[in-house]
């Protein structure tokens, strides 16, 4: 790996002496780095990108030259947006943007359909492009901390998504596609606006952890028994860690959970 500093950038700017091509991975960790040199778009054997901790407010539109491109971390920056060239990154499997002002994704950014991962925390996202359904191969996506209120229903083609975390947004419903998606181990869709969980969850056959507490969700529908839940979080006071538990707290609040159940149905919105 090669790690470039602020110091390592003056030095090969004045000696003008450049990195081997062959280098796989680039770490760019500096909050004295503010800008970019074009030269670094000529290393065409990168397969990592890391860019961090520097005062750089846009990404080069010279990143569609980085062809083997496999992952791309982008932290703390004061990027607003991502330039359109990286949707033609079709080698690109991971993709991680935390604590920047990206408030929205190139509307061809779904076209990237090798990803598996996707992580865009603490940023500014108010929605995401049209396209969704195209990533068949995400087993993650981490939309944590964000201004996004809904959440495409064609997430339900994504038949190898494990984990889904919405934490921290704006959403007043899931689509009920969701509960189609048996692949998925983990769901985190804690501090929102939820007021219910749509029936359907029951078909969740994989489901281990559940995180719903900082909703405006007053009962959980009697048929989260039927899961093997290994965590279950309800609210802030309330942590179920085992069946048994979960079973007690449904059969004590059993005609509740039948009853708000039948009336809050997805096509009740």
């Amino acid at each position: 790996m090669l790690n470039w500093s602020y110091y390592s950038l003056i030095e090969w700017k004045r000696t003008g002496c450049k990195p081997n091509n062959n280098v796989k991975k680039l770490d760019i960790s500096d909050p004295y780095i503010d800008s970019l040199p074009k030269e670094i778009f000529g290393l065409t054997s990168l397969e990592t990108l890391i860019i961090s901790d520097c005062q750089i407010y846009e990404i080069p539109k010279e990143i569609n030259k980085l062809i083997n491109l496999k992952k791309i971390i982008f932290n703390d920056l004061q990027i607003t947006e991502l330039p359109n060239e990286i949707c033609c990154l079709k080698n690109l499997e991971q993709i991680e943007i935390k604590n920047t002002y990206i408030t929205k994704l190139p509307d061809n950014f779904f076209n990237l359909t090798k990803l598996t991962e996707i992580k865009m925390i603490n940023c500014k996202l108010n929605e995401l492009p049209n396209g969704i359904e195209k990533l068949t191969n995400l087993v993650m996506l981490n939309l944590f901390q964000n201004n996004i209120k809904i959440i495409p229903s064609s997430i339900g083609y994504l038949k190898k998504l494990k984990i889904f975390t919405v934490s921290f947004n704006e959403m007043e419903f899931l689509p009920n596609t969701i509960w189609g998606i048996e692949s998925l181990e983990e769901i985190n869709c804690d501090n929102n606006l939820l007021t219910f969980l749509p029936e359907g969850l029951d078909n969740l056959i994989n489901l281990q952890v559940l995180r719903c507490h900082n909703n405006e969700i007053t009962l959980l529908p009697y048929e989260i028994s039927k899961l093997k839940l290994k965590e279950l979080s309800y609210d802030k006071d309330y942590v179920i860690s085992n069946t048994m538990n979960l079973l007690k707290y449904l059969i004590d609040n059993s005609d509740k959970n039948k009853s708000v159940s039948k009336k809050r149905r997805f096509g009740d919105l």
